[in-house]
């Protein structure tokens, strides 16, 4: 039965899939409380509408709801409307006070807050005192840090100018940490601004207000006074400028001193900063770089910050294997898809692992294997289909099985021509397909003419596998 009404794509439905299955029970202690909720048939709406939540609230139309919260009474269109608006208020209050709820920091200061408005004297100066404790303790010293600094510090003012004339003491105290989270969510922000114009295929450029400030004053700051400003400052610098290796090289130095002071999103970004530096290195044939790129993987795999949501993002998998693979350490590479597939997605796990599997198999040069393990996979991605798609064609082409290639050469040039937005890269692999059908019908090719062919397969500027094209020559 197909959801009627309200109920396919209410706010209110929306809400109740999302709710977890631990969210379940204290959602209903919170509908029970009379200090949230007055309304005993909003209760029983939202115990119906449970009913229901198995099948994905199939048949949860107004009509039979309504028969159901208030039996033997008339459907009224209005009053059922104020019901289902009354729960989704609720239910929205309730996620509200769970997010709330979970960060204990935020709430133990907004209590210290409610006691000194209260003028409860002894019991805001204990708690003052024990977060303001606790905060030293706290191993990071991100932006995040230095507005909870600034939090109390403001809160010991508030209190101080109540009590004495010395409160003024604080206000450096107040400002510095005010200053220290503006500046690092400043170049926080430009970092993520350079990312963005790194890969984006036009460029795309966002200005971040008082950046270049932020960026000039920073260099005021003593390193030991705040390094995450230092790090995020160089991770910038590095970012905007690929050819000065100074800028990488300090950064590198700072990330392994300092890396430990970022919570694990923000240092992951400091090292794909890095990472990111070397890779464009690496891709105008600097070996070296190769292989500080993949050392940075594996320490911010040695360090579990490379992981979001607990897993591992399927592009850094493959970007981890093939570097490692680049750079010499194909044991490492084999052991590395074995040991981290577990951290991959689930529904694509099976074929990103086999796809590796195939790569790992296709530098040995045992083909046979590859189009075994490649069988199977299927991707919507198009730069790993297009690395599929060439793995298969330079594996029949090895093994002499012209039917088969023939058959993907023509497959995959129309593949390509339905790609209308991979920049140079769709020429690279239309030349690829191109001359390698030249290569399939040359055997036997005079001298001349295949030092014709070489020579136009190198003047050509995009050409995909253009060594493995010379040495087939």
């Amino acid at each position: 039965m197909q959801i009627t009404g309200i109920m396919k794509t209410s706010f209110l439905i929306q809400l109740l899939r999302a709710l977890s299955p631990e969210d379940q029970p204290r959602l209903r202690k919170f509908l029970q409380s009379p200090y949230f909720n007055h309304r005993s048939d909003v209760l029983i709406l939202y115990e119906f509408l449970l009913d229901y939540r198995k099948n994905d609230y199939a048949g949860a139309d107004k009509t039979a709801l309504f028969a159901r919260v208030y039996p033997g009474d008339l459907y009224d269109n209005r009053k059922m409307n104020h019901l289902v608006s009354d729960l989704t208020t609720l239910v929205e209050r309730f996620f509200t006070f769970e997010e709330i709820r979970a960060d204990e920091a935020l709430m133990a200061l907004r209590r210290c807050r409610a006691l000194r408005k209260r003028g409860v004297v002894q019991l805001f100066e204990r708690d003052l005192n024990l977060l303001e404790r606790r905060h030293r303790e706290n191993p990071y010293r991100d932006s995040a840090y230095f507005l909870y600094e600034y939090e109390l510090q403001n809160e010991r003012y508030a209190w101080e100018a109540l009590r004495t004339r010395e409160a003024h003491v604080h206000i450096p105290k107040a400002a510095g940490a005010l200053a220290g989270f503006f500046m690092l969510e400043n170049l926080r922000w430009a970092c993520t601004a350079q990312s963005v114009k790194a890969v984006s295929a036009v460029g795309r450029e966002y200005a971040i207000p008082l950046s270049e400030t932020v960026l000039s004053e920073s260099v005021h700051i003593q390193e030991a006074d705040n390094p995450a400003l230092s790090l995020l400052r160089q991770a910038l610098l590095t970012l905007g400028d690929n050819e000065n290796e100074t800028h990488f090289q300090r950064l590198e130095e700072l990330l392994h001193r300092y890396i430990h002071l970022l919570p694990p999103p923000q240092a992951r970004d400091i090292f794909m900063a890095a990472i990111n530096f070397a890779i464009r290195r690496h891709n105008r044939s600097e070996v070296q770089y190769t292989k500080a790129a993949l050392a940075l993987y594996r320490e911010a795999l040695d360090r579990n910050v490379l992981t979001e949501n607990g897993l591992l993002p399927k592009y850094t998998f493959i970007n981890i294997f093939n570097l490692a693979q680049l750079g010499g350490e194909r044991d490492w590479a084999l052991a590395f898809i074995d040991r981290y597939r577990g951290l991959l997605p689930a529904a694509d796990r099976e074929n990103i692992h086999r796809y590796c599997l195939a790569g790992w198999h296709f530098r040995k040069g045992d083909y046979p294997q590859v189009l075994e393990l490649l069988r199977s996979v299927e991707f919507t991605e198009v730069f790993i289909n297009l690395d599929v798609r060439k793995m298969l064609l330079r594996s029949y082409f090895e093994l002499g099985e012209w039917p088969a290639l023939d058959s993907l050469l023509d497959s995959f040039g129309a593949y390509l021509k339905r790609q209308k937005h991979i920049g140079y890269h769709r020429e690279g692999y239309l030349n690829l397909i191109r001359f390698t059908k030249k290569l399939a019908r040359a055997e036997g090719l005079p001298r001349a003419r295949a030092k014709v062919l070489a020579n136009r397969i190198r003047e050509t500027k995009f050409v995909t596998e253009r060594e493995w094209l010379l040495e087939k020559i």
